[in-house]
């Protein structure tokens, strides 16, 4: 299924149903309100709604309420928004993408270092 991309809403709402695991309505609501980004429980609701129909979520019945939880991990859709950030802006080569990101972010040494690790062991394979 193609789920095509979120918008900042959805993925505010995915990121506190990524760190509940699986909640109701009320979970979910104050996973948002606890970073300080409190939208309105039919606000929820709505977005919950969509991102089932759109096959971001899951939902059952615990009695009369819903639980919701992700049915796409948040790797699995952080490396697909990479994709297509990939292709739109750098014709699909991680290398255009790396130097912008090396141009346009400063580096603090342990992350340059840790950059230089990760290039090390991806040069070692085959």
């Amino acid at each position: 299924m193609s789920r095509g991309n979120l918008t900042e809403l959805q993925l505010r709402v995915m990121k506190a149903l990524w760190r509940v695991g699986e909640g109701t309505l009320g979970d979910i609501s104050t996973a948002l309100s606890g970073e300080g980004k409190a939208l309105a429980p039919t606000t929820v609701a709505t977005l919950l709604q969509r991102l089932s129909k759109q096959g971001w979520v899951k939902h059952r019945r615990d009695g009369r309420q819903f639980v919701y939880r992700a049915s796409v991990g948040e790797r699995e859709t952080a490396r697909g928004a990479l994709r297509g950030v990939l292709a739109a802006f750098f014709g699909g080569k991680v290398s255009a993408l790396t130097a912008q990101l090396l141009e346009s972010e400063p580096l603090a040494p342990d992350e340059l270092e840790a950059l230089r690790r990760l290039l090390r062991e991806k040069g070692g394979e085959s």
